[in-house]
């Protein structure tokens, strides 16, 4: 099996679910619109994973945005 990277699943994802007319700017959700609950299971975690200053999941944040 190969290693790939999370960016470029993501990359094969959205390319293979595209809609017919293609991608909007107003279908993108920023991770940074959603709660702390959602961005943890977002990679299949809990809040309860990170730390409890919320930096862990503002970096999360980051990452799922591609900052």
């Amino acid at each position: 099996m190969t290693k790939k990277k999370l960016s470029q699943i993501i990359k094969e994802v959205n390319k293979d679910n595209a809609p017919p007319d293609g991608w909007k700017k107003e279908d993108k959700i920023s991770a940074h619109d959603m709660s702390d609950k959602e961005v943890a299971a977002s990679v299949d975690l809990d809040v309860s994973d990170f730390d409890d200053s919320g930096d862990m999941l503002d970096e999360l944040r980051d990452i799922l945005d591609g900052r």
